[in-house]
């Protein structure tokens, strides 16, 4: 067969091949298109536990399915999410069942809605430490402020304890106010991980403790969190730094008892040898008690009352002989 021939049916072929291809994925699209589809609605953002849903059209959409593949139970309604209550939290895309949603006439407690790995802490307000009711409404988001007062400046401080807490009630209500209203309560309940749980146990034995309300879906840390009365006095910001050791966290300190002393006593005169003695020292003894110890200090004086030398020796220990004293007069 000629070379011309077998091109040419190679042509051939890659154009049956591509034509058959082409074909088969126009029919493939047809067909989906022609399958029943049917909506269900998913998140639009990530969103938590406990979050009413006030408006769905903002927090969910509609997404198209193959009938048949549709999640179990997915809800395809907007206003069956309406005043809702998430039970679980959502990422975006997550599909909503029933499952995931507390209902106005659904009976549930302080227990359920609290987060995983979570547990429920009250908090005792007032109206000044609370936000004049602001910051303790259900599904609100707070700050938690801690104030330590003692005798000094330094030790005196006010700390952002934790930030980006979650109100879960007020006194007893879960749910907020359908007016949008501040609620009037003695004790706020914050969901908090175990170990900051701890902090708001001591901090509450320490001092206050002040709520501050976030902006509603606000993030944002805040790295200087410590200022003491000395550094607001001076006009100075607050600091990353730990607060100062308070003065009821500090051990207490031990002032050693004041030192005992014996008054000086004559207790020998040192012999002159010398044919003319130039000078004849008197040794003084005393007796010292402090910090637990007692030792005994000898003192050296000439005929002028002027200390020549001077020794100290522990109790239990040899004592000086005046023969071990170097004598002014041979040096």
């Amino acid at each position: 067969m000629k070379p011309k021939t077998l091109v040419l049916m190679g042509v051939a072929i890659a154009c049956g091949l591509g034509a058959s291809y082409m074909t088969s994925r126009l029919l493939a699209e047809r067909n989906t298109d022609d399958d029943p589809k049917v909506s269900v609605l998913v998140a639009k953002k990530n969103l938590n536990t406990g979050e009413i849903i006030r408006n769905p059209d903002e927090w969910f959409q509609e997404k198209k399915v193959v009938r048949g593949d549709e999640p179990k139970d997915a809800i395809d309604n907007l206003e069956a999410l309406k005043s809702r209550v998430l039970k679980h939290n959502l990422r975006v895309g997550d599909h909503v069942t029933p499952d995931d949603l507390f209902g106005d006439k659904d009976g549930f407690g302080l227990d359920v809605v609290i987060p995983d790995n979570y547990r429920a802490m009250g908090v005792r307000v007032n109206a000044e430490s609370s936000g004049s009711g602001w910051a303790v409404r259900p599904l609100s988001r707070v700050d938690v402020f801690s104030t330590v007062r003692s005798a000094s400046d330094k030790t005196t401080y006010s700390q952002i304890l934790l930030e980006n807490v979650l109100v879960l009630a007020a006194d007893t209500e879960m749910r907020r106010d359908d007016s949008g209203k501040p609620i009037n309560a003695q004790v706020v309940i914050l969901a908090l991980k175990p170990e900051d749980a701890i902090k708001v146990t001591l901090a509450r034995s320490l001092g206050e403790i002040s709520l501050a309300l976030r902006k509603f879906s606000a993030r944002d840390k805040t790295s200087e969190t410590k200022l003491t009365a000395e550094r607001l006095k001076n006009g100075d910001g607050a600091t990353s730094e730990d607060p100062p050791e308070t003065v009821s966290s500090k051990q207490p300190e031990v002032t050693p008892p004041p030192a005992t002393v014996t008054p000086p006593v004559v207790v020998q005169q040192k012999p002159d040898d010398d044919p003319e003695p130039k000078q004849q020292l008197t040794r003084l003894e005393r007796t010292v008690s402090e910090g637990g110890q007692t030792r005994v200090e000898v003192f050296w004086l000439n005929d002028r009352g002027e200390v020549v030398n001077a020794e100290s020796t522990a109790i239990g220990a040899h004592p000086p002989r005046p023969g071990d004293v170097t004598d002014p007069k041979n040096k």
